[in-house]
């Protein structure tokens, strides 16, 4: 699956429980979570996803862009 943040322009492919955007950042899930790989963790919240790092949900912003403050 192909999908397109409205919010942030990038583009991501989920293949099985790897989710890839198009910088080459990724995301694996385990069970209602996604972890990336330098340990942010994104949280199925309702009907949100949640960066519990950032504070993004996806009903106004991109939880899965990559934080410039790290």
């Amino acid at each position: 699956m192909i999908k397109t943040n409205l919010f942030s322009g990038h583009t991501y492919v989920k293949t099985g429980n790897v989710l890839t955007s198009d910088t080459g950042y990724t995301f694996n899930r385990v069970g209602d979570s996604y972890f990336g790989q330098n340990g942010e963790i994104i949280q199925k919240q309702g009907n949100d996803w949640v960066n519990l790092h950032t504070g993004v949900r996806s009903s106004f912003g991109d939880p899965f862009m990559e934080d410039d403050d790290d």
